[in-house]
């Protein structure tokens, strides 16, 4: 979760499933510092607005009548990407599906398929569904 328009598109088909299979819902929300940045004072405000996308969407799922998890993973270091933070999430997790966004903020210059989406798709072990 992103907050960006498609990332609730991918939670609305989560919901979707959920709602039809009694699956669970884990939201995640992940902060990756960039490089030369302050790591510091960038975690301390990406938290925020993390954690703000996640109670927003953990109240789209309580009108559905669903309870989820919200997962807020901070990198611990400037030398990983959200990419590689959610698939180890997945894994660790031992989780069935994964549903996410064609592109989230980073990517809303016209692209089809961001980074994350395609790298997530092709390292993780369990079904993964992009949703454009």
């Amino acid at each position: 979760m992103d907050g960006s328009p498609i990332s609730l598109s991918a939670l609305d088909l989560a919901i979707e499933f959920s709602m039809r299979d009694g699956s669970k819902l884990s939201l995640l929300y992940v902060v990756t510092p960039p490089p030369l940045c302050s790591i510091k004072t960038f975690t301390e405000e990406m938290s925020k607005v993390g954690q703000s996308v996640l109670e927003e969407a953990v109240k789209k799922c309580e009108s559905a009548g669903l309870r989820a998890t919200k997962l807020l993973k901070i990198a611990e270091n400037n030398n990983t990407s959200t990419a590689n933070e959610i698939v180890k999430e997945t894994i660790h997790g031992r989780y069935d599906c994964v549903i996410l966004g064609s592109r989230g903020y980073a990517g809303e210059f016209g692209i089809l398929m961001g980074s994350v989406a395609i790298s997530v798709a092709i390292s993780l072990p369990c079904t993964t569904i992009i949703v454009r």
